[in-house]
């Protein structure tokens, strides 16, 4: 993943998001564990859903291992970006104390009392109601949400952390999962790595972009 020089628009996000949103948090938070903590991770092509034609759907399957034992991830991807509702810029240079400080302001604008917060508003609460694995696959369910926003509650330089759950209304996790794709890549920008990502679904919908407009 290299820089655009591009200076984007609100709108502009809204449809890069659309477009690749999901593969790219799905696609990222395979990077970190297979790269960075070696851990044989897959995205599922089944759908992740309570099982019925209808009720809450996320986003993915993720699929890792635990030694002999399987986990999958049942995962939410939010790509809120600076250009969001009460969304809030952090520069690419900004120092190791400004970034620190971004991460805690954000955690504490989404998580509070071991839940999300404002409940009756939040999208990202469903990833706490457990879904249905796809016929033939059986393990340890885990609930993970990706934030393209930096993030972490105590502004640590780690992606990927967890943090306990004490919700009432979703009884069945006492864990969370969190990964934030911008932390992820804040830290391999300063390594300089080539990123390279599977993004199938992104690929067929640029295709099709490309068959709809013809450059004269």
């Amino acid at each position: 993943i290299s820089d655009i020089g591009y200076s984007s628009r609100p709108g502009d996000a809204t449809a890069i998001n659309a477009v690749a949103g999901e593969d790219l948090g799905a696609a990222l938070i395979v990077d970190y564990l297979t790269q960075q903590k070696n851990i044989p991770t897959e995205i599922l092509t089944a759908p992740c859903t309570q099982g019925t034609r209808k009720g809450v759907r996320l986003d993915r399957w993720i699929h890792t291992m635990e030694g002999k034992k399987n986990i999958y991830y049942q995962t939410e991807i939010k790509n809120w970006s600076a250009h969001a509702i009460g969304g809030k810029k952090l520069s690419v240079t900004a120092s190791a104390k400004e970034i620190s400080d971004h991460k805690k302001e954000r955690w504490k604008n989404i998580w509070a009392d071991s839940t999300f917060k404002n409940p009756q508003k939040s999208t990202a609460r469903k990833v706490l109601q457990p879904m249905k694995l796809p016929e033939g696959y059986n393990g340890e369910l885990r609930p993970l949400i990706c934030f393209w926003d930096a993030m972490h509650p105590r502004g640590r330089d780690e992606p990927f952390f967890s943090v306990p759950v004490n919700d009432p209304n979703y009884p069945n996790f006492k864990k969370l999962w969190v990964f934030s794709m911008s932390a992820y890549l804040r830290n391999q920008r300063t390594d300089k790595r080539i990123i390279r990502l599977s993004l199938e679904r992104t690929e067929k919908r640029i295709e099709l972009l490309k068959e709809m407009f013809v450059t004269p």
